[in-house]
């Protein structure tokens, strides 16, 4: 007799809901991706001990007939698809039918549902996979699913859930894209019976972000200009320039509707804020982007998180591109929609400080002033504290200013205009300078000897791993020409082996600017008028280089929410 046996149906249906049902979060998705696909306007989601013990979700969706309500628990059954060649291009949310299936196998499952125009509805009653109560009901147009005790029938899988908190945090924040994702669609979600989301249709993704995450979040966010690039179109909103995170849990993509995870765009994005945001960082983002359906495959993993693009390149370069051009932009500011009663949210973090966002005229007219002028005529010197830091009344609130991070990005700005100009400066030493540099570090100036060049550096190989250093850039001539050389190096091979100059000139510009950045700065009010107009000036003045922010505001709302001043 042979070793190859299939498996019963109820086996098959408890290996489908491993892949599908890796945990609540994952079944609430499931659930409220139908719901969005009936054609929901409002979804009521309610959760209890993380999930495991009960999961609802309701919907005033289409709905559904006896029939299709017990068909939708077989497997692979959908009204999704029909052939084969519809996998290439899905536009719904759920399109497999192995969804509700794989829950019902491992939980207590109740569907009850009724079509709009049916005088009663439907109530299945499933457990662990086995239908054991189909009934009419008196039900609202739409769909309520409750699911309780989730792998009762499978315990060694129910041990390996996390605690109530993590799990429930999972699933806040699954919900979280998938609210971003529909603005027009109402949301409420209750957690142990208490409201923690109560989200409005919104008319615009600004007003969701603002109902979802409070009005100062949506203030530190930058909004792209409707961007169409080789068949790309994206919009939404992206994290200020010195706001970067060390996780990427503010970052949302939503790619033809479906929230998702997505290489391309984190390197993208990566690239993008090079030196707006400091290293290791990932900014805060909202995109909404449209492809052809048939350059994405969103069937590639069981829970749909994760998309196979035919070709990334187009994503990743206009993904580039508009976040360029809105970071190159300072001006560009979006009005936040008008406040409205607080919203009951689990999603509000709280305010860092923000980096300052200033009106849209001032930074057009510090565009076209020259001079010790435009800085005056917006802020008032009131001195300085520390090391360096100046201090400066604006309109909106107090302002402290990082004279050592304004003057490498002014540095750093006017060295990348010379090298694109062909005339960066550089000064010839005295007497040539000697260095010996490890092998691996000579190896990289070599490969780059004329993308230094071009950049302020004469080099030339000297026997071995020793160096002969003719010339340095001007802005950096009296520093020390061996460590300068070494920063320049490490520099350029934490970037990589790159096929273009621009990146190598980035690199060598970002060092040179760190290391002559003055660190004394006399702190007088022409001298600060002067730095300030200069910084304003820049393409990127809100951030350093290395993506340390160079101004920091305290609104005058927040001294007195500070100092308790009510009313």
């Amino acid at each position: 007799m042979g070793k190859i046996r299939l498996l019963p149906d109820e086996v098959a249906s408890q290996v489908a809901a491993g892949e599908v049902v890796e945990r609540p979060a994952s079944l609430v998705k499931e659930l409220v991706e139908n719901s969005l696909d009936a054609g929901a306007r409002k979804i009521w989601v309610e959760f209890v001990c993380g999930g495991s013990r009960f999961v609802s979700v309701r919907d005033d969706g289409c709905g559904m007939d006896r029939d299709d309500a017990l068909l939708c628990l077989e497997r692979h059954a959908t009204s999704k698809i029909r052939h084969a060649s519809d996998l290439a291009r899905v536009r719904s949310m759920g399109f497999r039918g192995e969804a509700l299936p794989s829950i019902a196998s491992v939980s207590r499952f109740r569907l009850a549902t009724r079509e709009s125009g049916s005088e009663a509805g439907t109530e299945v009653v499933v457990a662990g996979g086995k239908i054991e109560t189909v009934r009419e009901v008196g039900v609202a147009t739409g769909t309520h699913i409750e699911v309780r005790d989730l792998f009762y029938n499978l315990p060694a899988r129910r041990k390996f859930l996390r605690g109530e908190e993590t799990e429930s945090a999972h699933i806040i924040h699954g919900l979280q894209g998938i609210t971003l994702a529909n603005p027009s669609v109402a949301f409420e979600c209750r957690r142990e019976g208490s409201a923690i989301v109560a989200l409005p249709r919104a008319e615009s993704l600004a007003v969701r972000i603002r109902d979802l995450f409070g009005g100062g979040y949506l203030a530190k966010l930058l909004e792209i200009d409707d961007f169409a690039a080789d068949g790309v179109r994206l919009g939404g909103f992206l994290g200020r320039p010195g706001q970067g995170r060390r996780d990427r849990l503010f970052q949302v993509v939503i790619l033809n509707g479906r929230p998702v995870h997505c290489l391309a765009v984190q390197q993208a994005l990566r690239e993008a804020y090079l030196g707006v945001i400091e290293r290791g960082e990932h900014p805060a983002c909202v995109l909404h982007i449209d492809m052809d359906l048939e350059l994405v495959d969103c069937n590639v993993h069981p829970a749909k998180r994760e998309v196979r693009l035919r070709r990334p390149e187009v994503l990743q370069r206009a993904i580039f591109d508009a976040a360029r051009r809105a970071l190159v932009q300072p001006q560009h500011r979006i009005a936040p929609p008008p406040p409205t009663a607080r919203t009951q949210t689990a999603f509000v973090p709280e305010p860092p400080q923000a980096v300052i966002p200033l009106p849209e005229q001032t930074l057009v007219s510090n565009h076209q002033l020259k001079g010790t002028v435009a800085g005056r005529a917006r802020f008032r010197f009131m001195g300085m504290v520390g090391e360096g830091y100046l201090v400066l009344e604006g309109d909106e609130g107090l302002v402290l200013l990082d004279t050592r991070a304004a003057s490498e990005r002014i540095l750093f700005e006017a060295m990348m205009r010379q090298i694109a100009e062909g005339n960066a400066p550089s000064q010839r030493l005295l007497i040539p300078a000697l260095v010996d540099i490890p092998s691996r570090e000579h190896a990289w100036v070599v490969d780059h000897l004329e993308d230094l060049r071009v950049a302020g550096f004469f080099l030339e190989p000297f026997g071995g791993t020793t160096l002969k250093i003719e010339a340095l850039p001007a802005w950096a001539a009296q520093k020390e020409p061996g460590r300068l050389l070494h920063e320049v190096t490490a520099m350029l091979r934490a970037a990589g082996r790159l096929p273009h100059g621009r990146d190598v000139h980035e690199a060598v510009a970002r060092s040179v600017s760190r290391l002559a950045a003055s660190k004394d700065f006399p702190g007088d009010e022409i001298r600060a008028g002067k730095l300030l107009d200069e910084l304003l000036g820049c393409d990127l003045p809100y951030a350093s280089p290395s993506g340390r922010p160079t101004m920091i505001q305290f609104s005058f709302a927040e001294l007195d929410r500070k100092f308790g001043r009510g009313g």
